[in-house]
């Protein structure tokens, strides 16, 4: 059993999990549209609730701690200054649009 830190993760380590995060985002994100897109409104309507909730559990409990700890991995979009590079959310699961 791994034994627990005291310390912050390494600021690398902490870059691996917020681009994991926002690749989760991004795919659940995806998941709304093509559920939207495939399936009835109330279900849809159910579908996008759950997700929001995990994005919000997602961003406020996992990311906000994250770049509190490392503001330098704050992305651009959300009014920081690191670049993520937009290859990182490839393949997509679902664009609209377009047939896969």
């Amino acid at each position: 059993m791994p034994r627990r830190r005291s310390q912050l993760l390494h600021e690398r380590d902490a870059e691996r999990l917020s681009i994991l995060m926002l690749q989760i985002g991004a795919k659940l994100d995806e998941s709304v549209a093509f559920v939207v897109d495939h399936d009835s409104e109330s279900s849809a309507a159910s579908y996008k609730r759950v997700v929001a909730e995990l994005m919000a559990s997602v961003h406020l409990d996992i990311l906000e701690r994250l770049w509190r700890d490392h503001p330098r991995l704050r992305p651009t979009q959300m009014n920081g200054s690191y670049a993520v590079d937009p290859l990182l959310y490839e393949p997509r699961f679902y664009s609209r649009g377009v047939v896969r």
